[in-house]
């Protein structure tokens, strides 16, 4: 599996997300962004559209509008990087690099 990065939260400069993913096989987008837990807010989500169980609401600040058109669009970037190899703050979690180095998709 492989996955498109898009963005993260232009106002955070730190190793945090939220941020935005698309698999380019399918299109399906990913977003990673605050786990809403909020009763009054699920319920205000529930009323139209039903949570089941096993799924979440994520939000993502509005300040992410620009990057969330570009994965809708599909305008953004083909295999750009948030860090070039050799420069992810963690990289025994970088499975992107690992898996480019070994030709794994």
């Amino acid at each position: 599996m492989r996955l498109d990065f898009v963005g993260v939260d232009p106002n955070n400069a730190t190793d945090d997300c939220p941020s935005v993913f698309v698999d380019p096989e399918t299109g399906d987008f990913y977003f990673v962004g605050d786990h809403v837990t909020d009763p009054e807010i699920l319920a205000w989500i529930n009323s139209d559209s039903r949570i089941k169980p096993g799924e979440v609401v994520n939000r993502l600040p509005a300040a992410m509008a620009q990057i969330i058109m570009e994965a809708a669009s599909g305008s953004y970037e083909r295999g750009k990087r948030r860090f070039a190899e050799g420069q992810h703050p963690r990289p025994d979690e970088d499975i992107r690099t690992q898996r480019e180095k070994a030709d794994v998709r």
